[in-house]
């Protein structure tokens, strides 16, 4: 009895970490302070073969702990690049095929209607789009955002897959604390939409067959 207990308990972390398992030559987007490209290189399960990471921020306008941060990063042989915009990705890369695609809780910092949706709704469904082109067809793309019925309803992820080309997603946990010096920071101030809420999930997207991949 107490065999199977532990066994499902044990079963948890595993569960939890799954997305993250793998990563390959991998590819984060709005990548805020950095912090969470250093957390994912100190973790083994994640067996990152090469990195990017990458800022929505021009160079000039980041603070000093993100130039920290990439600096850090430069050090250990992670390509930085700033400026980059998930959701038009060819404008700053050539053709390649990485293994993950990362875009930790994006928000576009605004509530204006665009297209009549919210806009995060639309930035997910070009993001999506931008990033399929420079995904292997074994490849997957990693978001995470809050888990409540608002954002579910701003996101629509589901719907956004369908709409890009993607097999239905699969959803996991996502415990911040798992993440050693992980500090995420809201869009348009020093905030963080882990000090506001408590629940959050992670989807993991995954092309269709008929993909062509890019090389």
């Amino acid at each position: 009895m107490f065999d199977t207990i532990k066994s499902t308990i044990d079963v948890f972390p595993k569960m939890r970490l799954k997305p993250w398992a793998s990563l390959g030559d991998v590819l984060l987007v709005g990548e805020g302070n950095m912090s969470f490209a250093k957390s994912l290189l100190a973790m083994p399960v994640t067996q990152i073969t090469h990195m990017t990471a990458t800022t929505f921020e021009k160079k000039k306008d980041l603070s000093h702990d993100v130039i920290k941060n990439a600096n850090f990063l430069k050090r250990i042989g992670v390509l930085v690049m700033h400026g980059v915009d998930a959701t038009k990705l060819e404008k700053s890369f050539k053709p390649h095929a990485f293994d993950t695609i990362i875009f930790q809780f994006p928000n576009v910092g605004s509530r204006d209607t665009k297209y009549g949706h919210n806009p995060n709704h639309v930035m997910i469904r070009k993001f999506l789009r931008s990033a399929k082109p420079y995904l292997k067809l074994s490849g997957k793309i990693i978001i995470s955002v809050v888990d409540n019925p608002h954002y579910n309803g701003v996101f629509q992820l589901e719907e956004a897959a369908a709409f890009a080309g993607y097999e239905a997603p699969e959803t996991y946990s996502f415990d911040p604390h798992v993440f050693s010096g992980y500090f995420h920071t809201n869009t348009n101030d020093e905030k963080s939409a882990l000090e506001d809420h408590n629940k959050f999930l992670t989807w993991v997207f995954r092309p269709k067959n008929e993909f062509t991949i890019r090389h």
